[in-house]
């Protein structure tokens, strides 16, 4: 069979990067243009009439950048406070901040922050306090807290859910457990169709490798919570053989090590593939390319432990350093009041039980439901806060590549925790 289907679609052009993966896969774009300096850096710029102004850091084409030009001029007439909107692409906003940090003057006073950078700028970043965090979906106020400090409020939150054809999948036959997932796969399959895809590479591999031993019960992920390494756990060996073991059967495509997020919703979307294990953000899109008689959405599967997941948060933070930081805190707290409006954005994912809950009775947002369902799990938790990620994660890459290319899945995670003990937590 999978000689059969054109593979193709697993070679088309990736888009723009999905903002808000878990990956940190990003936008591009320009800058808003908003007084900028000779440098291309956005100034402040004081406001005629009250002398007020901010500076906020975005990522150029995301929802965040979308959303803070939409209410500015709300802000600024509840406030007094002129927005500055700095739109920069993912891959520039770390070392952009770095070197404001290192430089020790603050051009931002509010930066949208993916949570994986949070470690490395908690010094820099001034903690709420006293904030009300009982609306926040699970695990957002944890992901958010380094060193006892919550570092500042949440604006969406994403993670993988079941995407599935419900025209093929009747409801009371929708996986829940990793067996009932192969079995669906299998039966589904024809020679037109693959039954699901699996996630080999880049990023999304890791975070798929993450779900999965989520689901077979790590406790901590990568570190344990005493900041012991702890990938070479059962719950790791399960999670890769349960990936090697899709990736051979004949119900998924025979690349999966070209297989990444936006591969296998290519495949979904022109019915290659009967249903995948994709962020919730798919759904929706999902559902506006085959229509919604056919596109259903369930919470993650489960594997021995439970259903678990790992997250992909990003926060609006406060610059320590900032000389307007009354302004900026009321302006982080006044897009937390506005939460509800990422749901009118593009990804549709938010940050807000409550928003969560409203969306999930409304046709194409069935995907929150999933996603709440999913988080409140115990077993759903968001990567390690380490300043060291980045290089962590390109050994966890290597081993989900090694795994699915036939290497010993045992001496292939004794080989990453040595590599992953010494790069170190940079604590």
């Amino acid at each position: 069979m999978k000689k059969k289907i054109v593979n193709m679609l697993l070679s088309v052009t990736l888009a723009a990067g999905m903002v808000a993966g878990l990956a940190g896969c990003g936008s591009t774009g320009t800058s808003s243009g908003e007084n900028k300096t000779s440098s291309g850096d956005v100034k402040a710029e004081s406001n005629s009439d009250s002398g007020d102004s901010i500076t906020v850091l975005v990522e150029s084409g995301s929802p965040a950048e979308a959303l803070a030009k939409s209410t500015a001029s709300e802000f600024q007439k509840e406030s007094g406070c002129k927005v500055n909107i700095d739109a920069v692409a993912y891959t520039g906003m770390y070392d952009k901040i770095s070197t404001e940090i290192k430089s020790g003057q603050a051009a931002h006073d509010v930066a949208c922050l993916d949570f994986v950078w949070l470690a490395a700028f908690a010094d820099a970043i001034e903690p709420l306090k006293n904030a009300d965090t009982s609306d926040f979906l699970p695990t957002l106020e944890d992901s958010g807290t380094v060193d006892g400090n919550l570092l500042g409020y949440p604006m969406w939150v994403n993670c993988k859910v079941l995407i599935y054809r419900k025209d093929l999948i009747p409801e009371d036959k929708v996986p829940k457990t990793w067996e009932e997932y192969q079995n669906v796969a299998k039966s589904v399959a024809t020679s037109d169709m693959y039954g699901t895809t699996v996630f080999g590479s880049g990023s999304d591999a890791v975070c798929s490798f993450l779900d999965f031993a989520c689901q077979a019960g790590a406790k901590g992920l990568v570190f344990d919570k005493d900041g012991k390494c702890n990938i070479t756990d059962k719950a790791y060996a399960d999670a890769l053989k349960f990936m090697v073991e899709n990736a051979n059967a004949d119900y998924t495509p025979n690349d999966s090590l070209a297989t990444a997020a936006t591969e296998s919703q290519e495949l979904f979307t022109n019915g290659k593939v009967a249903m995948q294990l994709n962020w919730s953000h798919e759904y929706p899109a999902a559902v506006k390319a085959l229509g919604a008689d056919k596109v259903g959405c369930a919470p993650m599967i489960a594997g021995s432990a439970g259903v678990g997941a790992t997250t992909g948060p990003w926060y609006e933070c406060v610059m320590k350093n900032s000389p307007n930081k009354e302004k900026a805190l009321e302006y982080v707290k006044f897009m937390y009041d506005h939460n509800a409006d990422y749901m009118d954005q593009t990804l549709k994912i938010a940050a807000r039980k409550s928003v969560y809950e409203d969306a999930a009775k409304i046709a194409g947002d069935e995907h929150t439901s999933a996603v709440l369902t999913t988080l409140e799990s115990p077993y759903s938790q968001p990567r390690p806060m380490v300043t060291t990620w980045s290089q962590i994660e390109e050994v966890l890459t290597g081993v989900v590549e090694s795994a699915l290319s036939g290497a010993d899945i045992d001496k292939t995670l004794e080989d990453a925790k040595t590599q992953i003990e010494e790069i170190g937590t940079g604590a």
